[in-house]
């Protein structure tokens, strides 16, 4: 049984009475950051920690996570998690445990990490890089040097690996599609390959204030962007580098922030082998039945759009809140019903893609004659 199956038993027996877990667990270890990005969603990224976890609350976190049998653990955030002093520990907890192990970072605090995450056998690092040039990285990332500060810890990252015989942690780049570098697509997967990188996830641009919108594509860089994707889907093929490239192929995909996940209808489901609750089936995202994501506060949510919405376990089990969280069970109630959340329309293409396959591996209710 590959992961998507797995994710999507997990769901079907929590549906019929069951009382899984979550399949994966998100910490953010800590909101605040060392870089200024101009398109970055948390406002609060340089203020003083307020309320954070105790790294021995973080630790006992991951234990109780362990307990209900979540198998991966991705450890990323509003802010750059090794910046926390919790998340070296994290890292040797989550392998303890046997647990898969994802870290996401700017990668400009890497190296300290570096040695520790292939001893380990740490599973997979990403590295946010938001151009092929240095300028173009450092302009929107706000810090002169941080390019090379990132790609020279991914080059040492990647020199450590290799040398190493369990070939881990991979490795994969992350980047925010905006009017600065929707001309360099190309050039980031070329570069991805020459770190040692197996993918590069390109997710679109949500803007809530100015200095965001004014990174918006216009119509001169939307009427070149099909392009653009086609040159770095091509270059993708050509060096074997994954990317979510296709999704841009699309122009609603830069539409993040108007548009509400798609309501499956009965019309739209196959028939499968065995019957499943057609409200689980039609569900716009699955989420709230295999995610759990914990903010540096104890908040908890299904995903990182809605990151903090959530009952907090700073002080109540992880279990209980996966349970009878009434945010949690409100918006599982919602999905079923086909009413998302107003800020669904915030989601990224890759976790709606995602969601997608999780659905498609569900058992299919046969549409209705009326349908």
């Amino acid at each position: 049984m590959d992961e998507l199956d797995a994710i999507a038993a997990r769901i079907q027996a929590r549906d019929q009475g069951g009382t899984p877990g979550p399949w994966t667990l998100e910490l953010y270890p800590t909101l605040r950051c060392n870089l200024d990005c101009a398109f970055c969603d948390t406002t609060d990224r340089h203020r003083p920690a307020v309320n954070e976890l105790s790294v021995a609350r973080q630790l006992a976190i991951v234990d109780e996570a362990a307990a209900m049998g979540v198998r991966r653990v991705a450890i990323l955030g509003g802010g750059e998690p090794l910046l926390s002093a919790a998340t070296p520990l994290l890292l040797e907890r989550v392998k303890a445990h046997g647990m898969e192990g994802f870290l996401t970072t700017n990668g400009t605090r890497l190296d300290a990490v570096t040695d520790r995450l292939v001893a380990l056998g740490w599973d997979e690092v990403h590295v946010s890089i938001d151009g092929a040039e240095a300028a173009t990285h450092d302009a929107l990332r706000g810090r002169p040097g941080a390019f090379r500060k990132s790609v020279s810890a991914l080059c040492r990252l990647r020199r450590l690996r290799d040398q190493g015989t369990g070939g881990l942690p991979r490795l994969g780049l992350h980047m925010v599609l905006t009017n600065r570098n929707v001309d360099e697509l190309a050039g980031v997967v070329r570069l991805a390959a020459a770190l040692g990188c197996y993918r590069v996830d390109v997710d679109a641009l949500v803007a809530y204030r100015p200095e965001q919108r004014a990174l918006a594509l216009g119509p001169a860089e939307e009427a070149r962007l099909a392009a653009r994707v086609e040159e770095a889907i091509a270059e993708a093929d050509r060096l074997g580098v994954v990317t979510t490239l296709a999704a841009f192929r699309r122009a609603d995909t830069l539409r993040r922030g108007a548009r509400a996940p798609a309501v499956v209808t009965g019309a739209a489901v196959p028939a499968g082998p065995s019957p499943v609750a057609e409200g689980l089936a039609a569900a716009p995202c699955l989420k709230a039945w295999h995610y759990l994501v914990v903010q540096s506060d104890g908040r908890t949510s299904p995903c990182c759009v809605l990151a903090g919405t959530g009952g907090s376990v700073a002080d109540a089990p992880v279990a209980t809140v996966w349970e009878a969280d009434p945010t949690l069970l409100d918006i599982r109630a919602g999905m079923r019903a086909g009413r998302p959340t107003g800020r669904c329309v915030e989601c990224s293409e890759n976790i709606l893609t995602h969601e997608r396959a999780i659905r498609a591996r569900l058992p299919r209710v046969a549409p209705s004659p009326s349908a």
